[in-house]
């Protein structure tokens, strides 16, 4: 059976297709007729039950009819817009479906199981909690729904939009709704024009007409007033984005108190299916920027009371250049940080986005708890309006000591040990303005350990002692780059960390691992950052346990008897990447854009690109300071460095390396995300190097990898790096110099607020490996080939769930081979189903 809703078809008052008022003589028999049949009706309810000869026993009363629970939702004739569009603007709602099965409502299930009572009170509270009431079909809110339609279309250009909701019975006490929309012919914009009675310079009323929300024809050309609209359909949502935009415009240009009755929509119909827009703009008078003054509190009780003057160079002579700031229990804060973060002058014309600007800047420095900007009584600035304004600012306490506890996924280096978790404790001590100028210094020291899943023994030991200066600015020489590139935001950060490390497993110590770094980070809007590092140096000291010889270079290189790597050359190259102290310096560029939540990943991009040279500086030492005229290829080392070949020598090694990563995350519906990633990268020796250094190298395969092949243990190319006498493969330890890799993840939420977390599910394929590149005086095999490399691409595959609270994402993945480049002759599913890889970590794969 199939009944229909239409509040369209409803006589009411007022509204169009409603019937006329009826007349006196008009109404008469109808109120004859009318007590004729209700005369009978009155005198059996004065003799009613009991009381005449009338009376009788009352008709048992009809049970209610079963509500109807809705299984399905659909729109039919609902373009331009798709249906998850349309389905945020309806309330009736159907029961979720398991993996959108057809009938599969499983939180329906399970909340009627526990409303059964069958299964104890508690119990049963519980499932309810964690299930879903049946969606029952609601006459009033389907009415609502199909009212919301129309007049959604009919906002966005379609006046003679028809929309009826069909509701199917489907039996068992199912409904099916569909909504019938007939959306009619479209309206348009013809032409956009802007009034400004003369009020805005030419400049202004040229950058009114061509930072439009609504695209000019090509023809004829925009003029001073308007221009011709290009397929433009009415939309009421853009015409309120237009009106927002002119008042950014009029409040960034001096017109302070322009609000949202300055400006005004005039819509005329010069033909039946478009429409004529004209803004008319009276934005009122224009101000400039009055006197400055500022306010600092701070936490330091009992301190003198101090005042000090700023002077910024006015835009206007009659304005002020000084601007007095009055500190109350604030001794250290000084006002330079003011003078830095200012994007406002006396004299100059009111601009909110400045505003704005300086408000944020003060409140990125991290000095202050509270940060306002409010206007003061107007006041006049040689005869024109004038605007002053107060400064307002709450510092913090300087100084902070916190105990740290913390979770660790770390990974490991062998292929038997894919992750390794653990926990730390750490202490850090804080100085949130070291110099006056909101510099923050912060001192950390750190120790952890972590563990095998599977084998449950201690893995590594590690300890590290860190410290940053972060300056919110940058420091000369590049202090001009802020104002040259109107940056959105600028920051200096200085590095030092040093860290030892105990790797059991291998029978190695880092016995100092330790890296300075120099870095810009300017931000050019709220999504684009640049990343300079100006000088990245790292020192790495590996020494080894007793026993490193059986316990790891045997392993995995084999003796003189039985060798497991037969290349001399990537022999000789592992033993000096785990044995000899290395010197690493390094000039870092890295482009970032970034748009959507970094933690849940459901929307949005992250693009990255980053380009470096390495190993210039002690090339530079050791070309004209330490053998003047000759190259050796290391540098003197210090007593506490030690090495084989190179006794007390620090090798390095020149290089260029570019990395790309590309991310995409693109909804799905209200409850799943397709997440797309695709990862280059290349590096190349430079000079007389023939190696890039161990730490710049590429690896493929493991956890955030390639997931049908343990760490590191995918490639070079088709090469098997070498395998174990139980069959088990060991990593790459030599890495490659190319990489190419690209993944899928389609995750989509099964269960939301079960145990507080929302459950996912997920379905991934990656595919990638490394290459080695042309100068690497290795064998052939392995090396990158541009007619060969396709066929020498690893594909894995598998299932994820994915567990997200609020603050954590924990996610489990199992694994498998789709296609091994190193056994093309095993065909696809090389290994079966009967060996999956699988790996627990902490946060999305990507």
């Amino acid at each position: 059976m199939t009944t229909s809703t239409s509040p369209r078809n409803n006589a009411l008052p007022g509204r169009t297709g409603a019937p006329p008022p009826a007349s006196l003589p008009t109404l008469f028999p109808f109120f004859v007729t009318q007590a004729r049949l209700a005369l009978p009706l009155l005198l059996m309810a004065l003799w009613g039950p009991g009381g005449g000869a009338f009376s009788q026993a009352p008709a048992p009363a009809a049970a209610p009819p079963a509500p109807l629970v809705v299984a399905d939702i659909r729109f039919r004739g609902e373009a331009p817009f798709s249906e998850p569009a349309l389905g945020v603007r309806v309330r009736t709602r159907a029961n979720r479906r398991f993996l959108d099965i057809p009938g599969l409502t499983w939180w329906r299930w399970i909340y009627a199981l526990g409303a059964s009572g069958r299964l104890g009170d508690r119990l049963g509270q519980a499932l309810m909690a964690g299930g879903e009431a049946p969606a029952y079909l609601d006459s009033t809110v389907l009415a609502a729904d199909v009212e919301r339609l129309r007049l959604f279309y009919v906002q966005e250009g379609f006046r003679e939009a028809d929309v009826q909701a069909l509701v199917d019975t489907l039996g068992g006490g199912k409904a099916r709704v569909t909504f019938a929309i007939a959306p009619g012919a479209p309206t348009f914009i013809r032409r956009l024009s802007f009034d400004t009675g003369g009020a805005l310079t030419d400049e202004q009323q040229r950058r009114l007409v061509a930072e439009s929300a609504v695209a000019p024809a090509p023809r004829p050309p925009p003029d001073a007033d308007g221009f011709f609209a290009r397929g433009q359909r009415y939309s009421a949502t853009v015409l309120l984005e237009e009106r927002r935009r002119i008042l950014t415009l009029l409040r960034n240009e001096g017109y302070a108190y322009a609000s949202r009755d300055s400006v005004r929509a005039i819509i005329s119909t010069p033909y039946p299916d478009s429409f004529d827009v004209a803004f008319r703009i009276r934005p009122g008078a224009r101000w400039r920027i009055g006197a400055l003054s500022a306010a600092v509190a701070g936490p330091e009780h009992g301190a003198a009371p101090r005042r000090d003057t700023l002077y910024v160079a006015p835009e206007s002579a009659a304005a002020p250049g000084e601007i007095p700031i009055a500190y109350t229990a604030e001794t250290r804060l000084e006002k330079v940080l003011l003078r830095r973060a200012l994007r406002i002058a006396p004299g100059q014309w009111y601009d909110a986005s400045k505003l704005i600007e300086t408000k944020r800047r003060l409140d990125a420095t991290g000095v202050f708890a509270f940060t306002d900007i409010a206007p003061l009584p107007p006041d006049t600035l040689a005869g024109e309006p004038a605007l002053p304004h107060r400064l307002a600012l709450q510092t913090r306490r300087r100084h902070g000591i916190r105990l740290e506890t913390f979770m660790l996924q770390r990974t490991g280096v062998l292929g038997g040990s894919d992750t390794e978790l653990g926990a730390g404790v750490g202490t850090a001590y804080q100085n949130g303005n070291l110099f006056g100028a909101g510099e923050t210094l912060e001192l950390r020291t750190l120790g952890s350990i972590a563990g095998d899943l599977v084998s449950d023994t201690t893995l590594s030991a590690q300890a590290e002692a860190s410290g940053s200066l972060s300056l919110p600015y940058l420091v000369a020489p590049f202090s001009a780059l802020d104002r040259a590139l109107g940056l959105y935001e600028a920051r200096t950060r200085l590095t030092l960390s040093l860290l030892t490390a105990r790797r059991d497993e291998l029978r190695l110590i880092i016995r100092g691992r330790g890296v300075a770094r120099f870095r810009l980070e300017m931000m050019h809007s709220p999504t684009l950052t640049s990343f300079v590092d100006v000088l990245d140096v790292s020192l790495s000291n590996p020494d080894t346990l007793s026993g490193f010889k059986a316990s790891f270079l045997d392993v995995v290189l084999g003796d003189s008897l039985t060798p497991r790597l037969d290349d001399p050359v990537q022999r000789a190259q592992i033993e000096e990447d785990y044995t000899q102290p290395q010197v690493n310096t390094a000039f870092r560029y890295t482009l970032r854009a970034a748009r959507g939540n970094p933690f849940r990943r459901d929307q949005g991009y992250s693009y990255e690109a980053s380009a470096e040279v390495g190993g210039n500086l002690p090339y530079l030492l050791d070309r004209y300071a330490y053998s003047p005229g000759a190259v050796e290829g290391s540098l003197p080392g210090l007593p506490i460095f030690r090495g084989g070949r190179f006794e007390n020598r620090l090798i390095y090694r020149q290089y260029a390396r570019f990395v790309a990563d590309l991310r995409r995350y693109q909804p799905l519906g209200r409850r799943a995300v397709l997440a797309l990633r695709f990862t280059g990268g290349m590096a190349h020796p430079t000079g007389k190097a023939r190696v890039v250094p161990f730490d710049r190298r590429f690896y493929s395969g493991g956890p955030t990898s390639v997931r049908g092949w343990s760490l590191r243990e995918l490639g070079p190319g088709a090469a098997s790096f070498t395998r174990l006498s139980g069959g088990g493969a060991v990593a790459n330890l030599l890495g490659g110099d190319i990489k190419l890799e690209a993944a899928a993840e389609y995750r989509r939420t099964l269960v939301r607020n079960l145990f507080a977390g929302d459950w996912q599910g997920a379905a991934f394929l990656d595919a990638g490996n490394v290459w080695t590149g042309p100068r690497n005086l290795g064998g052939p095999e392995g090396r990158f080939r541009l007619g060969s490399f396709a066929t020498e691409v690893g594909v894995g595959s598998g299932l994820g769930v994915r567990v997200a609270w609020e603050y954590l994402i924990v996610r489990f993945d199992l694994g498998y081979k789709v296609y091994d480049p190193a056994r093309p002759e095993a065909g696809f599913l090389p290994d079966g189903l009967r060996a999956p890889k699988a790996y627990f970590g902490i946060g999305h794969t990507f």
